[in-house]
Formats: structure tokens, sequence, C-alpha cells
């Protein structure tokens, strides 16, 4: 764990992927999840989480019957979550679109995870010729 930055904001370095971190405490959280699984709060259907607030929220959206958070946009659909109602009217009711950023890719979709699925597949060889062109600015 080495720190770097200024005088007035101190970073720190994760040893093992490099991710800088601003306090201490979060390296150390850091270091324990993402690199040692540490995951002590522990849901009866088998998952487990680092935080209790993670667990709170599994619980409410996935074995919860109650869905306090309930569409204002007319159509009265409900949800356990605030994150999972303000998804429902970015994609439903304002047609949110991610589009890919690869010049000559027109695919866009309804959601980031679905983005970074696309993302992951290689290109028409056309287009990725095309990305790799270093355009004059």
């Amino acid at each position: 764990m080495k720190s770097e930055g200024s005088s007035d904001e101190s970073k720190l370095t994760c040893n093992i992927c490099q991710q800088t971190i601003k306090h201490s405490y979060s390296l150390e959280r850091h270091i324990k999840v993402v690199h040692y699984g540490f995951r002590p709060f522990k849901c009866d259907c088998g998952k487990s989480f680092a935080t209790r607030e993670q667990l709170t929220r599994h619980h409410n959206s996935k074995h919860s019957e109650e869905k306090p958070f309930v569409c204002e946009k007319g159509c009265n659909k409900a949800f356990a979550s605030y994150s999972a109602r303000s998804y429902h009217h970015n994609i439903v009711h304002e047609k949110q679109k991610f589009k890919c950023p690869m010049l000559g890719c027109s695919k866009e979709y309804s959601s980031m995870h679905h983005l970074r699925n696309h993302q992951a597949k290689p290109h028409d060889p056309l287009i990725q010729i095309l990305n790799s062109i270093k355009w004059l600015p």
C-alpha cells in the first residue's frame, strides 16, 4: 500500500490491482472484498455479501413481497428499491439508450449491461480498422 498525490489530497494504491483509493479503511475493505472474497453477510438462499446494506438490498429485492416504490409516470408498476424504479423510469418512460461508441457501429441498448456485453465481442473488421486510425483533432 503506497501513498500518492499532492499535499491536499492523499491517495492510496492497491498493491494487487493498482486501483487508487482515498481512505485507508476503504483500501483495507477493497483488498478483503475484491481480492480475498470476504463476504461475511449471508442470506438464507446461499448468497453472501460484503456489507449488511448489500444483504438488506438483496433481501428486499429478491425475497420480500413489499414493493414500496411505485412508478410515478402512470403505469403503476411497483419496485422493491428506489434504484429499480429509477432504472424503469429511464428505460421505459424516458427511452434511455446506451449507444456503442465505436465509429461505424450504430447499435444501441436499453442497459449499460447489454452494451458492455456487445463491446466485449469483436466488431466487424472494417469498424475495428476505422476505430484504430488516429484521426486529426
